[in-house]
């Protein structure tokens, strides 16, 4: 089957001023890979002409939680190139050899980040797979980016209510750091990038040893600096 690559375009060519105007709606669990780095083809059943940074929004939450470069569209993909590049799409073969998939086209993503905080936007009626931000959001994302907002530090690590907080050392149990919803709980070798995914959380949530050693889930109740020592406090 022939196979269409659509090449990225030049700078500039999808947005004259840089600034991100338009998100993509991804439903779980592919936006938690997207953001984690493990997925960096987003299936859809047509091709996109649109190049360029995007913003990523998590499906049914009302919020942007990352941003992303889209540099390609590749398609329609048969199925020998979906199972090749399965390491890529992380789509399972119990998903794509359904007589009714039709998810044959990649929009390639690269320049993947999450936001240092989740970003509310106002979804109009209608809008399944891109939506236009209004300006309230566009403002509020790309201060993010240009490193004019101050609300939250990146120095800074999420408290817990007992007083435990998220540490490079504290928190590492047999080489990985445990991080997310309960029942969806995702683990990284990578501090940093343990650290980033907390930040792209509604309210983050890690687990971690108390008092007596028990490892357990907790959420944050505020954002600050690191302390020298994990410390607890009765509920």
């Amino acid at each position: 089957m022939d196979v269409e690559w659509s090449l990225p375009t030049r700078s500039g060519s999808s947005s004259n001023s840089g600034l991100i105007t338009r998100g993509l709606i991804i439903a779980k669990p592919w936006i938690g890979k997207i953001l984690r780095g493990e997925k960096t083809w987003e299936m859809r059943s047509a091709h996109t002409h649109v190049r360029g940074p995007i913003a990523l929004i998590e499906k049914g939450s009302g919020l942007i939680v990352g941003v992303a470069s889209i540099s390609g569209s590749i398609g329609p993909l048969g199925f020998e190139d979906i199972f090749d590049n399965e390491v890529k799409h992380r789509v399972g073969p119990e998903t794509y050899t359904r007589d009714d998939y039709k998810w044959n086209h990649a929009w390639v993503l690269n320049q993947v980040s999450p936001v240092s905080k989740p970003v509310k936007y106002r979804h109009k009626s209608g809008a399944v797979i891109w939506v236009e931000l209004d300006s309230g959001a566009r403002d509020e994302l790309n201060s993010q980016l240009s490193g004019k907002t101050t609300e939250c530090d990146l120095s800074q690590v999420p408290i817990a209510k007992d007083g435990s907080w998220f540490g490079r050392e504290n928190c590492c149990r047999k080489g990985y750091y445990t991080v997310g919803e309960k029942g969806c709980e995702q683990r990284f070798t990578d501090y940093q990038a343990a650290l980033d995914y907390l930040r792209s959380m509604q309210t983050a949530k890690w687990r971690r040893p108390n008092a007596k050693g028990n490892w357990g889930i907790v959420s944050a109740v505020v954002w600050s600096d690191p302390q020298p020592t994990p410390f607890f406090r009765d509920s």
